[in-house]
C-alpha cells in the first residue's frame, strides 16, 4: 500500500511542476543559429537538341537531362557549383531544383536577379539559373541568415561537337596493333599492303589486287569473297574501320573506302559484316554503289581516314569531316564536326585515329601539328 501512495505522490508532483512551468512568464522557446544549405540537386532540366536527319534536314527535339550533375557545396566560401559542366543545349532559365537546409534551419529564399526582392523557395517552382543566383537560408526565428552563391556551369559549345586542344607532337597515339600487322604483311611476299583488322580477322591486298583474309594471326591467308567485281576495289587513299555491330554479339561491321584511280570524283565504299559466333555463315564484302540521285556520297578524298567515334563513322580528309549513320551509304557534313585548323587552311598529308579513352586525334604531317578532340556530350 505504501508503494502505491509513493508513486501517486511522484505523479502529482510532476503535474504541478509542469503546470507551473507553463504558467511562468519567464518561459522561452528554444532558438537555433544552425543555418546552412546541406543539399542541392537539379530535379528537372530540359535539353533542346538539334539533329540532322539522314536526308540532311534539321530538327529540334526536347528531352530531360539524365543523369543530372553532382553539386559541390563549399561551406567555407558559401558557394554551390557543378564541376561537370552541363551541355550547352540545356535550358537553364527554367530549372526545377531540390534544396535542403540543416536540421534547425528555417526558410530558404532566392534573391531576384533584377532587384533585392526575396522569393520563398519551392521545389515545384521554376528557377532561372542562367546566371549566378543568390540564395539565403534563415535560422528558425528568421532573425539571421546565411547567403550562398549558386552557379550552374555549362559548356560553351554545342552538344555533339568536337572540342579540339592542341597537343605536343610526341603525344600522338602510336597504333601498335597496326604496326604489328604491317610487319606480318611485309614478311609475306604474296601480300602487297595491309588493309586493317577486326576482332578476329585481318585483311591485306595481295600482289595481284585481291582482298586476302587471315583468321589465324597471319599464319595463313586466303582470298576473301566479294559480291561484285574486284575492279571496283579502292587502290589509292585507302581507309578501313571496324566497328561493333549492335544487333549481334561477336560481330564486326567493317568499311573499306578509297579511290579507284586518279580523276575519280567519288570514293568507293565496301562493307563487310563479319560474324564470329559458332554456326555463323561466311560473309562477303558488299559493294555500296554510287547512285546519281544520292547527293550524300563520299567524295574522292586524299589521305582519307575512317574512324569509329561515339557511335559515328567519321570520314576525315585534309579539310573536312563527314559522318555516316547508316553504315556508309550516305555521308554528311555538319557544323558539329569540324577540323581544328579550319577550312581556310588546306593540308595534303593528314591522318586521324581514336584512342582507348574515346578521344579523336588529328595530325597534320606537313607541320607536325597534333590535335586532340573530345566530343562534348
Amino acid at each position: 500500500m505504501k508503494r502505491y501512495i509513493f508513486v501517486l505522490c511522484i505523479t502529482l508532483s510532476s503535474v504541478l511542476l509542469y503546470t507551473s512551468c507553463l504558467g511562468s512568464d519567464n518561459y522561452e522557446a528554444n532558438t537555433y543559429d544552425d543555418m546552412a544549405i546541406t543539399g542541392f540537386s537539379l530535379s528537372t532540366v530540359n535539353r533542346y537538341i538539334h539533329t540532322t536527319s539522314k536526308s540532311g534536314g534539321d530538327s529540334v527535339y526536347k528531352k530531360v537531362l539524365k543523369p543530372t550533375p553532382t553539386f559541390t557545396i563549399d561551406q567555407s566560401q558559401y558557394k554551390i557549383y557543378n564541376t561537370d559542366s552541363l551541355p550547352k543545349d540545356c535550358d537553364l532559365k527554367h530549372v526545377l531544383a531540390t534544396i535542403s537546409g540543416s536540421t534547425y534551419s528555417g526558410n530558404i529564399y532566392l534573391k531576384s536577379i533584377a532587384s533585392d526582392t526575396l522569393f520563398l523557395y519551392s521545389s515545384s517552382d521554376s528557377i532561372d539559373f542562367s546566371q549566378t543566383r543568390e540564395i539565403r537560408v534563415y535560422n528558425n526565428t528568421l532573425e539571421k541568415f546565411r547567403t550562398y552563391e549558386v552557379t550552374l556551369n555549362q559548356h560553351q559549345v554545342e552538344t555533339g561537337t568536337i572540342l579540339w586542344e592542341k597537343m605536343p607532337a610526341e603525344s600522338y597515339p602510336v597504333d601498335t596493333e597496326k604496326e604489328r600487322w604491317e610487319q606480318i604483311v611485309a614478311a609475306n611476299t604474296d601480300l602487297k599492303s595491309f588493309i586493317g583488322a577486326g576482332t578476329k580477322e585481318a585483311y591485306a591486298f595481295s600482289q595481284d589486287g585481291k582482298i586476302m583474309v587471315t583468321k589465324d594471326e597471319g599464319a595463313t591467308w586466303a582470298p576473301d569473297s566479294l559480291d561484285d567485281d574486284m575492279s571496283l576495289l579502292p587502290r589509292q587513299s585507302i581507309a578501313f574501320v571496324s566497328c561493333p555491330f549492335a544487333p549481334n554479339e561477336e560481330t564486326d561491321y567493317q568499311l573499306l573506302a578509297g579511290i579507284i584511280e586518279e580523276g575519280e570524283f567519288i570514293s568507293v565504299v565496301w562493307r563487310k559484316i563479319a560474324e564470329y559466333s559458332e554456326g555463323s555463315q561466311a560473309c562477303k564484302w558488299v559493294y555500296l554503289p554510287y547512285k546519281s540521285y544520292n547527293k550524300y556520297y563520299l567524295p574522292a578524298t586524299p589521305n582519307l581516314s575512317l574512324v569509329y567515334f561515339h557511335g559515328y563513322v567519321l570520314a576525315i580528309g585534309t579539310d573536312t569531316i563527314r559522318y555516316s549513320q547508316d553504315g556508309g551509304i550516305t555521308w554528311h557534313t555538319s557544323d558539329q564536326f569540324t577540323l581544328p585548323h579550319g577550312s581556310e587552311d588546306l593540308y595534303f598529308n593528314t591522318e586521324a585515329v581514336t584512342d582507348s579513352e574515346g578521344a579523336l586525334w588529328f595530325k597534320i604531317n606537313e607541320t607536325n601539328e597534333v590535335w586532340r578532340g573530345i566530343l562534348v556530350e
